[in-house]
């Protein structure tokens, strides 16, 4: 199993957050952040992509991306997940195939359709209905894997168009790099996962979970593809510490992670190392292969550290 983990582009305590113990974002946080994981033999770091989230400032996913590639060497590098609707499709193309450049061939680019309207809206977007983002979502997805694979494009879509587009270098990953849709919309997001994803990610519970894989199959079924070509992937917070007392030291400060306080469907990674053991093996046994956690106390690296130490290794 594959191990990645958030590093945050905003803080706070809010809608859109869950880091209330740390106090304010910065490159330097982040590149401090990052680099540690890798020293502690994660797989790969995933960026969230959002221009207006937490308390204060947000920073931009494909610039940090980019600056995580310059400044690592092994794991792999995740935006998760894009937000169709903020980079015009070839242009995504163009920036996803420099990271994966510059990282020499460690990009996996993790599409979706948006949720977070507010931002959109505040930065001018158009913010069309879930159905039309998801199919715009789609059709990106076909184009870049035609702009990564071909010497030149031409294309007259529903959504998007180009003409002789040239999107060179090509990425260093062959045929490109693998991609991640990401969502639990079954009449869409799974859909589209079925046909075009070589990773579908979600959260959610055991339960939860197992149901979206049925509907997934089912999609597959319909669309002659190999369900077991696609990866796996879960999401989900973390709160670790060595003891029941530590943990609920942290739930103290953070009670929206007591099992009270989540929504049905819904669950995060809490407790000991036994505990969240037995609840990634949970996801491991229904085939996940990829999971990826944000650590509520993140900037500091101690629950990362535990983690690696006493959870990784029974995967």
């Amino acid at each position: 199993m594959e191990f990645a983990v958030n590093v945050p582009t905003s803080v706070g305590s809010g809608d859109s957050t869950t880091l209330a113990f740390a106090e304010e974002i910065s490159w330097e946080i982040q590149r401090e952040f990052g680099v540690a994981l890798e020293e502690l033999g994660f797989d790969g770091l995933a960026v969230p992509d959002h221009v207006m989230t937490g308390n204060g400032a947000t920073m931009e996913c494909t610039t940090v991306l980019a600056a995580l590639a310059a400044e690592t060497e092994a794991v792999y590098l995740y935006p998760k997940t894009f937000n169709n609707r903020f980079r015009h499709p070839p242009f995504l193309a163009k920036t996803a195939a420099t990271i994966d450049v510059i990282s020499d061939g460690r990009l996996k680019v993790g599409m979706g359709g948006g949720w977070k309207e507010d931002e959109a809206v505040a930065y001018g977007y158009d913010w069309p209905g879930a159905p039309d983002r998801l199919r715009e979502m789609e059709e990106t997805v076909r184009l870049m894997k035609r702009l990564w694979t071909e010497e030149e494009v031409s294309y007259e879509g529903e959504y998007v168009s180009v003409d002789g587009a040239v999107c060179k270098p090509h990425p260093v990953q062959d045929p490109h790099p693998p991609v991640m849709v990401g969502g639990p919309g079954e009449e869409f997001t799974l859909r589209i996962a079925a046909q075009v994803a070589d990773t579908w990610n979600c959260w959610g519970s055991h339960a939860s979970y197992e149901h979206k894989l049925d509907v997934l199959r089912e999609h597959c079924e319909t669309y002659d593809r190999d369900y077991d070509e696609i990866q796996k992937s879960w999401f989900g917070r973390c709160v670790i510490r060595e003891t029941e007392a530590e943990v609920e030291e942290i739930l103290e400060m953070a009670p929206r992670f007591r099992p009270e306080n989540i929504d049905d469907g819904h669950t995060h990674l809490v407790g000991t190392p036994e505990r969240i053991r037995e609840q990634v093996q949970g996801f491991a046994d229904l085939g996940v292969e990829e999971v990826v956690v944000e650590f509520v106390d993140f900037p500091r690296t101690g629950a990362a550290e535990l983690f690696v130490d006493e959870v990784a290794p029974a995967f």
